[in-house]
């Protein structure tokens, strides 16, 4: 069984853009890589995924779609879409909560276990 308290990845991340740019950075890949299967320089990439104000390096369609390829990040990527555009506070409540009833009859049983070994 395991829990995670971490937020929803559209609380940690409020963009696309950042996060592919946390994925880039955490993905088996290294960055450098990353931008030469992209025909780009590494610091481009860096500058197009943080950019700073006023910058006018953008992370366009094509560059993402040339990071799919290079890093085969699809699968995160549609995760993240999908929780941040359908998936409702109430249903995330109700999955917890869901989740929460079906772990209570198991917590129960273990605290009985550590009691009676405890005695």
């Amino acid at each position: 069984m395991t829990l995670s308290f971490e937020p929803a990845l559209p609380d940690r991340f409020a963009t696309l853009r950042a996060f592919v740019a946390h994925r880039a950075s955490v993905t088996h890949k290294s960055m450098k890589t990353q931008a030469a299967d992209m025909d780009m320089a590494p610091s481009t990439l860096t500058r197009k995924l943080n950019p700073a104000d006023g910058d006018t390096q953008r992370f366009n369609v094509d560059d993402f779609e040339s990071w799919l390829q290079s890093t085969g990040e699809a699968a995160s990527v549609i995760e993240y879409l999908c929780a941040k555009y359908m998936d409702t506070p109430e249903a995330r409540r109700a999955r917890l909560l869901a989740k929460l009833e079906g772990t209570v009859p198991e917590l129960l049983q273990m605290l009985a276990q550590l009691k009676e070994s405890a005695a």
